[in-house]
């Protein structure tokens, strides 16, 4: 089928434009430029589309009726849609349309500033209403650690700091600069300040976290709501206003510093506390009667008079005679006042008067002796388990009850969950509580009330206490559970070897023994399983004395003036040892130590048969402080092994060593906790004074300090105020 040519098309399009419909009447040409006409962006809903729209207009029921007369006019209205050319016209068209979208799109996102500029810009803009002014006076230049841009984090923190009164210091400008506020790292700091190290920056500029910038916004409110500084309490809009004492609104610098090299910079802890006097040009007199009395006016000589701030009275505040009577005095001259007025309590004055003066005359005489002030009353602390002596009993009430926990707690330590370390830490701590508890348990309120035990650990106290047994041990004893704590028995097996053996397929000895899985046994692993009954059975207290009495006249031969003595469960005098544990030194009053002695021991120790199997050898025999370890048993036949360790410390350092290897642990953490509390540090070398602690993690220590007490044991005690325990009072565990 031919085309119409050119002029005939004109010609038929001019038709259509001519064509006028009657009144009501819709030509389906007309429908059909609407609906192209329509805006196809917004296609939500059929009455937003365009075939929405042609169904929903008024067509009349003549055409409607009429079907053939629609479908003719259809197919004169449905043209062939021509292929569009292009050109360059079009192609910029869609590319200008295509930047437009993009423009659009990225219109909501704010511009890329760096920190510099963006610190630039808010010193240009600031904000008419500040919501607070206690960081005025504050010059801060805030580090945030960003690569490039300024990130979402970094610009809220400089508006805030901005809208509460600092100023925001754009660069590091060590004379312009208070404070420099960062939680970037070492590195990322120095970068952004241009320097190469933290000791270039000046001591008086402290380098703090953003932790201590909003230290003070809490206290900002609480004393809005007290009323301690009189321009806040005046302020009818209750707004913070800067005042000389912002300085208490905010944190110590070193309680928030970055980095511990320089937490002394910046202002010093004991500039506070001192009392400011504050100037009052011609007020004096009258704000000393607003705050009823707790100023003093000091009238010198000059143009304005000083104020002296006291500090608050105790809690156990008692007032003096002198102030009871003006009391008196001044409740006598406003009787008037309540008895003329018509209040119905006007007859019960006199009574409440006479009680109150009876109360005041009785503390007044209980506080002659203490002048004005009465001392608090003493609330006795718990302290420390170390501060008490706690003799071990012999014969436990409650031992049922302490074996099936004791059973439960060490299937939870052949576990590798955080819940299951805090559950063995939970039992240790019970059964410590119950082991000391002089009683037989006998109901549940009896056992909560305990300290140490929990209201689940009772509910499994009471079915021990009624079926004899635990469930709960039942559920834990999976055969993962049992398999770790097999293979943990092997000398040099942790928790993380036993558990990697188990996922290998080993389920017994023999299939460690046979490599299976493919798993790898070091020398001293190998040792371990060969002698894995001998090491884990606990000798009779008289076998580890007869191989010490073998042990010290062979080293005594080497020289007489050595220190040998032994420690651990022996020195505490238990009936059952896990391993002996020796310890050796020598007095250095003749110039002589005992460097280069433990290899000859070692040797002479193994001639005689007493030491079979070297575990773990010192790496310089030279050094003073060594560590051997073996296994050793007693020239008989069929002995067994027997695990030992011989330690090798400095003279001055013996009575540390004695403290820390002899035990028992929970005796030894509480001496170093109570340490770690009172300032010191403590460990098998001595106890320091002067030691610096990171205060972000109390662990980390900046400075060592300096030994005060290592050579005997009575010296640490005393120092720390622990009384003096024999070895077996020192049982906890």
């Amino acid at each position: 089928m031919l085309c119409l040519d050119h002029n005939e098309a004109c010609v038929e399009n001019e038709r259509l434009r001519c064509f006028v419909p009657d009144v009501g009447v819709a030509s389906p040409q007309s429908e059909l430029q609407e609906s192209s006409a329509t805006n196809i962006s917004d296609i939500t809903s059929p009455s937003n589309s365009p075939r929405g729209t042609a169904r929903h207009s008024s067509i009349p029921a003549s055409i409607s009726s009429d079907p053939e007369s629609i479908a003719s006019s259809s197919r004169a209205t449905v043209a062939k849609p021509q292929k569009v050319r292009k050109t360059v016209s079009s192609s910029r068209n869609k590319a200008d349309a295509s930047k437009q979208n993009k423009d659009q799109k990225n219109k909501g996102k704010p511009t890329l500033v760096t920190p510099l500029e963006y610190a630039q810009k808010l010193n240009l803009d600031l904000p008419k209403k500040r919501k607070s002014d206690y960081l005025k006076g504050k010059q801060i230049l805030y580090v945030g650690g960003d690569m490039q841009y300024a990130g979402v984090q970094t610009r809220g923190r400089m508006d805030y700091i901005v809208k509460h009164g600092g100023t925001l210091v754009p660069s590091y400008d060590p004379t312009t600069v208070t404070h420099i506020v960062t939680d970037a790292t070492t590195r990322p700091t120095l970068k952004a300040l241009g320097l190469k190290s933290l000791k270039e920056i000046p001591n008086n500029i402290p380098t703090v976290t953003w932790s201590w910038v909003i230290s003070g916004y809490g206290r900002l409110g609480y004393n809005k709501g007290k009323g301690k500084r009189g321009e806040e309490a005046n302020d009818p809009k209750g707004k913070a206003k800067a005042t000389d004492d912002d300085e208490s609104l905010l944190d110590f610098e070193f309680l928030h510093a970055a980095f511990p090299q320089r937490i002394d910079a910046g202002r010093s802890w004991q500039s506070r506390g001192k009392g400011k006097l504050v100037e009052a040009k011609g007020q004096a007199s009258a704000s000393a009667n607003d705050l009823g009395g707790h100023l003093q006016t000091e009238h010198q000589q000059g143009p304005a008079s000083k104020l002296v701030v006291l500090p608050p009275a105790p809690l156990a505040f008692v007032p003096t005679r002198e102030a009871s009577s003006t009391a008196h005095h001044n409740d006598n001259q406003n009787n008037h006042i309540h008895t003329n007025t018509e209040d119905p309590l006007a007859e019960f004055y006199e009574k409440a008067r006479a009680e109150r003066d009876q109360a005041v005359s009785r503390n007044t005489d209980e506080s002659d002796q203490e002048k004005e002030f009465s001392k608090p009353a003493q609330v006795p602390r718990r302290g420390f388990t170390c501060d008490r002596k706690e003799p071990e009993q012999r014969e436990c009430v409650n031992q049922d009850i302490i074996d099936k926990l004791e059973e439960l707690m060490e299937l939870h330590k052949a576990k590798l969950g955080e819940d299951d370390r805090w559950r063995v830490y939970t039992y240790s701590k019970c059964i410590r509580a119950l082991r000391n508890y002089p009683k037989k348990i006998k109901s549940f309120n009896e056992a909560r009330s305990i300290n140490g035990v929990g209201e689940k650990t009772a509910r499994k106290i009471m079915e021990i206490i009624e079926t004899g047994d635990l469930r709960r041990i039942g559920y834990e004893k999976t055969d993962d559970v049992e398999a770790v704590n097999l293979f943990r028995g092997i000398y040099g097996v942790g928790q993380q070897i036993a558990s990697m053996w188990y996922n290998n397929g080993c389920r017994t000895l023999d299939d460690v023994s046979a490599r299976k899985g493919g798993i790898k046994l070091s020398h001293v692993q190998e040792i371990g399983l060969q002698f894995y009954d001998d090491i884990n059975d606990r000798m009779p207290r008289s076998e580890a004395e007869a191989i010490f009495n073998l042990i010290k006249p062979i080293a005594l031969k080497l020289d007489e003036h050595l220190f040998i003595d032994i420690m651990g469960s022996f020195r505490r005098g238990k009936a059952t040892c896990g391993d002996i544990d020796i310890l050796v030194t020598r007095p250095t009053s003749d110039g002589m130590t005992h460097a280069g002695l433990l290899p000859e021991l070692l040797a002479r120790l193994h001639a005689a048969k007493i030491l079979t199997e070297d575990l773990a050898l010192p790496d310089d025999f030279s050094a003073l402080e060594l560590c051997y370890r073996g296994l050793c048993k007693l020239p008989e036949p069929d002995a067994k092994r027997r695990r030992i360790d011989i330690l090798c410390v400095p003279w001055e350092s013996r009575g540390a060593a004695l403290l820390y290897y002899t035990g028992d642990d929970i005796f030894n953490r509480a001496m170093r906790m109570k340490a770690n509390v009172l300032g010191y540090s403590l460990n098998q070398r001595g106890l320091y004074a002067g030691v610096i602690r990171d205060p972000r993690n109390r662990r980390v220590k900046i400075s060592a300090g300096n030994i005060v007490a290592s050579e005997t044991e009575e010296e640490v005690f005393k120092i720390l105020g622990v009384p003096w325990q024999e070895p077996h009072e020192r049982v906890r565990g």
